[in-house]
């Protein structure tokens, strides 16, 4: 019989698996874009960001998962541990800052639509390559600081639970920033569509969708925060016992895996170019025209004779 550890293990090792298919098909449909010469906008550029964020968190889950599952490869040299836990909070933050990133280019297409130097591609590349380097500056010390660890019931590392300081820096970090400052830009958005009278109607209309696409970044950050009060629950019952539920972190990782098959998702449905590929792709295979049968479509040699001598 396999033990509740290694059944969530396997659980977990397959969700991300899928949601590493799912990554990898976005990849792929972004690609035949790129050929089609179609991706060429700002808004793909930032959708791309967050979904290499989400892809590059989902390999790393899996390698750890793979470290609990197969003799601790993660643990053969406990430094490259330690880093590569660095690499996990940093991809796992990445994502909630891309939305951020996305949620700002709104702010920027309603409140200042008019200068177009603030919608270029060339300056959301360069803010993209600015938002990974803040991350790995505001990420950097945890490391130096020595507080990621083998954790004692699992073969990778990272900051433990137990560590009250290090958990609360990681909360404000990874989540409490990004909804804030997402949050702060719906407010300024709302405030701007109400006081501003003289609009056309197509801008009205483009900034209605912007504030609908903004609306559900808030709530996708929103659930995937939700998502994370296990790990908030587990710290307190750390705090309150003096020790950690055996599971913790076995589940925490299930709940990461659900997570990003729910962010793949979302991405898929909040990019209409997405959406119009895959339609696509699956209305043309309803639509292959199929052979029937020769009896039905060929008059017989009796027939065609008949025919002929009418």
């Amino acid at each position: 019989m396999f033990s509740s550890e290694r059944i969530f293990g396997i659980i977990n090792f397959c969700l991300t698996f899928i949601s590493i298919l799912i990554f990898i098909f976005i990849f792929l449909i972004y690609i035949k874009l790129f050929k089609e010469k179609r991706q060429n906008n700002v808004s793909i550029l930032l959708t791309m960001n967050t979904t290499l964020s989400a892809f590059l968190t989902s390999l790393t889950v899996l390698i750890m998962v793979s470290s609990n599952l197969f003799k601790g490869i993660l643990l053969t040299n406990i430094d490259f541990c330690f880093v590569f836990g660095l690499f996990y909070d940093i991809f796992e933050c990445s994502i909630y800052y891309s939305y951020s990133l996305q949620a700002f280019y709104r702010l920027i297409r309603i409140n200042y639509y008019t200068n177009r130097s603030l919608l270029s591609l060339k300056l959301y590349q360069m803010l993209i390559i600015i938002q990974w380097l803040i991350i790995i500056l505001l990420l950097f010390p945890t490391i130096l600081l020595k507080w990621y660890i083998r954790l004692p019931t699992e073969n990778y590392c990272l900051i433990p639970y137990t560590n009250i300081i290090g958990s609360i820096y990681l909360i404000i970090i990874l989540y409490s920033i990004p909804l804030l400052t997402i949050i702060l830009i719906y407010i300024l958005i709302t405030k701007y569509i109400r006081t501003t009278r003289i609009i056309r109607i197509n801008e009205r209309q483009r900034n209605l969708r912007d504030l609908t696409i903004l609306k559900r970044i808030i709530i996708t950050v929103s659930i995937l925060i939700i998502l994370r009060f296990p790990t908030i629950i587990f710290i307190l019952f750390g705090l309150i016992n003096g020790y950690l539920y055996k599971l913790t972190y076995t589940i925490v990782g299930l709940v990461t895996s659900l997570c990003l098959i729910f962010i793949s998702i979302i991405i898929i449905l909040m990019t209409n170019q997405f959406k119009k590929e895959i339609f696509k792709y699956f209305n043309s295979n309803n639509n292959q025209i199929h052979p029937t049968n020769n009896n039905q479509t060929h008059p017989t040699t009796n027939q065609r004779l008949s025919i002929r001598d009418n």
